[in-house]
Parts: structure tokens; C-alpha cells; sequence
């Protein structure tokens, strides 16, 4: 199921976070998401070198501003929440 969130940067932790409603769910490198630029979605692979950045549609590299929120779609069952027993 696709569910729409956030992404959000924890600065506590030094980590993105996907937030759908009141949970947040785990992202690192290598996660896979769709990013709302514009009203369009797009394939977006989470990265990290010096910044954070994700690589559009396999294409083109936009990096993560650590201030902002954006807008995103995932696979939800991809995904882990925060306070999920392991």
C-alpha cells in the first residue's frame, strides 16, 4: 500500500525520518520513495557522501536540505517504525 508522508531531518539523531500521521518510520541510504517536486512525483533513492542527496529517476542528484520538509510516497510495508520492537 502507498501511503503519503513526510520526510523530515532529525537533527537529535542526525537522521532522516518518514512521518505518516503521528509515527515515524526508519530511512537510511538506499531506501526508495517517491519525492513531490512540483505537484509530480518522482523515483528517488536516498544517498549520503558529504550531504545528503537523492538520485531522481536513476538521473539527476538533488541535494537534501536538512531545514525543509518534503513530500513524499512510500511502500509502507518497506518500512520500519521508529519505535518498533527488534
Amino acid at each position: 500500500m502507498i501511503r503519503r508522508g513526510i520526510l523530515v531531518f532529525d537533527h537529535g539523531n542526525q537522521e532522516w525520518r518518514v512521518w505518516i500521521g503521528q509515527t515515524s518510520y526508519w530511512i537510511d541510504q538506499g531506501y526508495t520513495f517517491e519525492l513531490r517536486i512540483q505537484n509530480r512525483y518522482f523515483h528517488a533513492y536516498l544517498e549520503k557522501d558529504f550531504d545528503w542527496f537523492v538520485t531522481l529517476n536513476h538521473d539527476s542528484i538533488f541535494v537534501l536540505h536538512t531545514q525543509e520538509v518534503y513530500k513524499i510516497r512510500i511502500k509502507i510495508q518497506d518500512y520500519i517504525p521508529v519505535d518498533a520492537p527488534f
